[in-house]
């Protein structure tokens, strides 16, 4: 679980003085228990109604088809996300410094392939040796 693969890297992404941030559209009820199961050590923070993707474009709504198979299968996405409308946000993971410039981003549509934590980790490193402190 992506979850789980960024938690695995948390100590060496703060040693290197940054940190990890997780948005989802997942009201806040469903991340705290989330957060508590699986021992984060990073905050997971809730996009309401996907306003957040909205703005970087990241925002995908299902086809009815997909809606009803999915509700077919007893997905309560719209409990979730609190609105009726079955949208999800397209993945991206990005690395902002603190002068809010991204100095790195990924982003699939398609859900299924995600970065591997290590490799944003090697930019990470790459970043702090290029730019001490940033």
């Amino acid at each position: 679980m992506e979850l789980e693969a960024l938690k695995e890297i948390d100590s060496e992404v703060q040693a290197l003085g940054a940190r990890i941030v997780v948005l989802t559209p997942e009201l806040e009820r469903y991340t705290r228990a989330l957060r508590k199961k699986l021992s984060l050590p990073f905050d997971i923070l809730t996009d309401l109604h996907l306003k957040t993707a909205e703005q970087f474009g990241l925002v995908f709504t299902f086809p009815d088809y997909l809606r009803d198979l999915y509700q077919s299968f007893g997905s309560t996405l719209d409990r979730f996300h609190e609105e009726s409308v079955y949208r999800l946000p397209i993945p991206a993971r990005y690395i902002v410094d603190s002068n809010n410039l991204i100095r790195g981003a990924d982003v699939n549509a398609d859900y299924t392939i995600r970065p591997e934590p290590s490799e944003t980790l090697r930019l990470l490193k790459d970043i702090a040796r290029a730019e001490p402190g940033y």
